[in-house]
This record gives C-alpha cells, sequence and structure tokens, in this order.
C-alpha cells in the first residue's frame, strides 16, 4: 500500500485528474490548498517581494492532492496519467509528486462494503464509474 502525493501549480489541472485517477481506480483523493515558500515570502517579506517574478504568473496557491492506493499496477497507472496530464499543457515546472509506503491503514466510522462505497461513489459523482477490484486490505 502507498500514498500517492501531488503538487499542482495549475489548478485547472485538477479536475481531469481527479475524473482521470476515477477511471483507473483510485476513488479516495484529498485536495488541499497549498502554497509554495516563494509565493508565501514574496508576499509577506518586503525584501523577498522580487521573488514574485520566479512564481507562477502571481497564482497564489498550489493544489496538493494526496490518496491512499493499494497496488502497485493502480499507482504505476495513477503516476504515468499524472505525468501525462502535466507533460499536456507543454509548460514547465507543473508541480512535484512522490510516493510513501504505508505501514498500516484503516477506515474510522462505520463499516461498508466495498459495492456500497462504490455506489455511495457514483452517487456523490452524479455518473457511473468502472467497477474497481476489491482491495486486499479489507
Amino acid at each position: 500500500m502507498y500514498v500517492l502525493f501531488a503538487v499542482i501549480k495549475d489548478e485547472q489541472l485538477i479536475d481531469d485528474l481527479i475524473t482521470g485517477w476515477l477511471d483507473i481506480g483510485v476513488t479516495g483523493a484529498t485536495v488541499l490548498e497549498s502554497t509554495d515558500s516563494l509565493q508565501l515570502i514574496s508576499r509577506h517579506i518586503p525584501i523577498f517581494a522580487g521573488f514574485r517574478t520566479l512564481t507562477s504568473g502571481g497564482m497564489p496557491h498550489n493544489k496538493t492532492v494526496f490518496t491512499l492506493i493499494d497496488s502497485q499496477k493502480i499507482l504505476d497507472q495513477a503516476v504515468a496519467f499524472l505525468q501525462t496530464l502535466c507533460l499536456g499543457t507543454e509548460k514547465p515546472h507543473q508541480g512535484i509528486y512522490f510516493v510513501i509506503p504505508v505501514i498500516k491503514s484503516g477506515r474510522l466510522g462505520r463499516e461498508v462494503t466495498h459495492d456500497q462505497r462504490h455506489k455511495h461513489l457514483e452517487k456523490k459523482m452524479g455518473r457511473t464509474l468502472k467497477p474497481t477490484p476489491e482491495p486486499a486490505h479489507e
């Protein structure tokens, strides 16, 4: 099991990233707003104001996406999709990603089946999703 983190500078990529990941079976991503350290100091510390020209067009925020992935195959597909999506912008420096092995994880709250989670996700998304294999670690 792995956790995949991606920090994306172009927030317009997020919808395509999440829907693309859903199509390959990544169903539990969390998206956070984040700020690059250069963006932060260029806005709040006057001596570093010149760094504004180095940041991405004055946009103050990135999106940090993370998700737990059960299999190496799905992880490889998720990373490949992320890389293809960012290359498709034809812009440099679209962000970073990294993967960390997970020693232990679990769901919190009332137990539900894999099928119940899948149906809930479809209802939430408002569309039918491809069936995903049941994780080995449930």
